[in-house]
């Protein structure tokens, strides 16, 4: 789908949901476009990137495959016993895999959360058998980068090593719908998209029964793909 195709089908999804008359109001006066542009446009346009990057950061990976991108590459392990690697902090992780870990990392923990500062104490910190990843937007030397993912953590032996190789799977959230061939989305998720976004219009408006009313044909419709 095209840009203007996903506001075309969030503006059917509103009309469908509620019905509705454009106010006057929301067209500051004195604006010489008053004539041509349309609030509710603007509403949808506005809100589509984020509507998609909602869709992105919570919909089943089963449903995304199409936009996981595979990273190989070598990272450090700090004097601490930490893995260090740069990161971007717009992505979902997915999975993490090195070979001196037992385990995969599949759920991925920021520095709000609880349980980070366990790993501060390494008694009782992740290590090989159930090692934790941290996504942090700490500072780290990578100019490319506004992140760095930390995983919890290797053995002693290894400490203050180097080009420690790792894999890792992602997801960009800041892919836009309906961009260019390098940024588009390729999972087949445009029905999530379009239902986000009218949901989030209708709390724009103010019409919070007809944003629950998207949700939960969200919903219902996820329940349906997932059988």
């Amino acid at each position: 789908m095209t840009r203007q195709q996903y506001i075309d089908a969030v503006k059917v999804k509103l009309e469908e949901i509620s019905p509705f008359d454009e106010p006057d109001s929301f067209i500051a006066d004195g604006d010489d476009a008053a004539n041509t542009v349309k609030p509710i446009i603007s509403y949808i346009n506005n809100s589509l990137d984020e509507a998609t990057k909602n869709c992105l950061n919570s919909l089943p990976i089963a449903l995304l495959h199409a936009d996981i991108a595979r990273t190989t590459g070598t990272m450090p392990i700090n004097s601490d016993g930490v893995g260090i690697i740069p990161i971007s902090v717009n992505r979902r992780f997915v999975r993490f895999r090195q070979e001196l870990l037992k385990r995969d990392i599949t759920a991925f923990i920021t520095t709000e959360d609880p349980l980070y500062l366990v790993q501060q104490d390494k008694d009782v910190r992740g290590g090989v058998c159930k090692p934790v990843a941290v996504v942090s937007s700490d500072y780290n030397e990578d100019a490319a980068a506004n992140g760095q993912l930390e995983i919890y953590s290797f053995p002693e032996e290894y400490y203050g090593t180097s080009n420690q190789t790792f894999y890792l799977t992602s997801i960009d959230l800041t892919k836009k719908p309906g961009s260019d061939e390098t940024n588009h989305i390729a999972s087949p998720i445009e029905e999530f998209i379009v239902l986000e976004c009218a949901a989030m219009v209708k709390e724009i408006l103010g019409d919070m029964q007809s944003a629950k009313l998207c949700r939960q044909q969200y919903q219902a419709k996820l329940q349906a793909t997932l059988q």
